[in-house]
């Protein structure tokens, strides 16, 4: 039995990994712990998506390094999308490392280990392998509180310039609507008041089949009814390519559907677009954000953008800071371009933009962001929204926090009387605000 903390990095769906691959060790015998310190085997969940990551897990590991070769009975491992591309070289590159897995082999965690402990490392599989019982997992571990998380397909069939996720995470896998269901079924049994559907490419979810998202949310909205204690389900992430009004119809009409969709633009160039491979223009962008305005008007967008691609010129960042201003996005997660091994763009394209042109360019879009989130906030002030309560502020006991279906966070006074739990819905009426919080009182 080994005491074995595992270190997340990157999307929801590596926490999600994270999570199923600690109930496998638990299964098999060992204790998951949230100390690293008290742990004498530490496993670091990677992400390869941007060069920024990748050092820090590196970075991480070295931190670890004189304890693993100073204490003969400490183990090292990795597994995640860094171990997937990195594969087999990864072992002789690091020779402190014990193991290392890829993204769909996670499950064999035991199995590596056991050979650890006789002397051997090693690597199993390759991200086209599906693995030995990764959908098959019990739900039980996969919720935090009142949150689940499932995982309803995997992988991308999408082959954008800058991204590395099909190369990681192989091409798009969808699971069965029953197994989704009872998953789904199983997190509520367990306490999950929300659940939200992880997918690198969620819209793409059945293709090929009858089934889509939109019909997914519908057997889940039918499945599960409110009174086992579902309140809300999210999905993410969304490519605008496939988003089509069945699926913003569904989230407009089903009661515990959230109505917040993902959907990252990256640029607001039409040169940009077509370098990067997304596979829609701004006129198609702009197109799809008109349809959501128009069949849910109460939803909320959220974007990703990356400055700095190669060839973006300060016309181009212009453009994706005139989409920014006039899109209005509930919020924009802003990244400067990193070349990453064996994408297109690494191979074919020169990183042309200088880093502090992209220094520039980041802090300019999260400012234009920040002042839409400014002004979002502020007239919201005086209107009541209604959230699911989440508990306690992590920053201040005296406050609790929550979400509305938009995926506003809203904090409140803390109730004195025990009638409010973490779970309920509560209506607040908004007394202020910032630009990424709101502030109020129960009605």
């Amino acid at each position: 039995m080994r005491k074995i903390c595992i270190v997340t990095f990157g999307c929801q769906m590596n926490k999600l990994d994270s999570e199923l691959a600690a109930e496998a060790l638990q299964d098999a015998g060992h204790v998951v712990v949230q100390d690293e310190a008290s742990a004498d085997t530490v496993i670091f969940n990677t992400c390869s998506v941007r060069d920024h990551a990748e050092q820090r897990a590196l970075s991480r590991l070295v931190q670890l390094r004189t304890r693993r070769e100073s204490d003969s009975g400490f183990r090292l491992g990795l597994m995640g999308c860094f171990a997937e591309r990195e594969g087999e070289a990864l072992i002789e590159r690091l020779p402190y490392l014990d193991f290392a897995v890829g993204t769909r082999q996670f499950m064999r965690l035991p199995e590596m280990l056991e050979q650890a402990e006789r002397g051997r490392s090693g690597r199993f599989g390759e991200a086209d392998d599906p693995g030995p019982g990764l959908d098959a997992a019990h739900a039980r571990s996969r919720h935090h509180g009142i949150h689940g998380f499932v995982s309803v397909m995997r992988g991308c069939g999408n082959r954008c310039a800058y991204c590395i996720v099909p190369s990681v995470r192989g091409g798009e896998v969808s699971r069965p609507v029953a197994d989704v269901v009872r998953e789904v079924a199983s997190l509520v049994d367990a306490g999950a008041r929300e659940v939200t559907l992880l997918g690198q490419n969620i819209d793409a979810y059945g293709k090929g089949s009858v089934w889509n998202l939109a019909r997914l949310l519908a057997r889940i909205e039918e499945k599960i009814p409110e009174s086992a204690g579902l309140r809300r389900i999210r999905f993410v992430t969304s490519h605008p390519r496939d988003i089509d009004r069945e699926l913003v119809e569904a989230v407009a009409t089903l009661p515990r559907a959230c109505g917040h969709f993902h959907m990252p633009a990256q640029s607001g160039s039409d040169k940009m677009l077509k370098a990067m491979r997304r596979g829609y223009s701004r006129a198609e962008y702009d197109d799809k954000l008109a349809m959501i305005h128009e069949a849910a008007p109460t939803a909320t967008i959220a974007s990703d953008f990356i400055v700095g691609f190669p060839g973006e010129t300060e016309e181009d960042f212009r453009a994706t800071l005139d989409l920014v201003l006039a899109a209005r996005f509930q919020n924009s997660y802003i990244f400067k371009y990193s070349p990453r091994p064996g994408t297109l763009a690494e191979r074919e394209m020169t990183d042309d933009v200088p880093k502090a042109e992209k220094r520039r360019r980041n802090l300019a879009l999260l400012e234009a962001q920040n002042a839409v989130n400014r002004e979002r906030s502020e007239s919201l002030v005086g209107t009541r929204r209604t959230i699911l309560v989440e508990g306690e502020s992590s920053r201040d006991p005296s406050r609790w926090t929550g979400r509305t279906a938009e995926n506003l966070i809203c904090v409140f006074p803390a109730p004195e009387d025990g009638a409010i739990k973490a779970g309920d819905l509560l209506d607040l009426a908004i007394c202020s605000a910032t630009p990424l919080t709101l502030f109020g009182r129960p009605v």
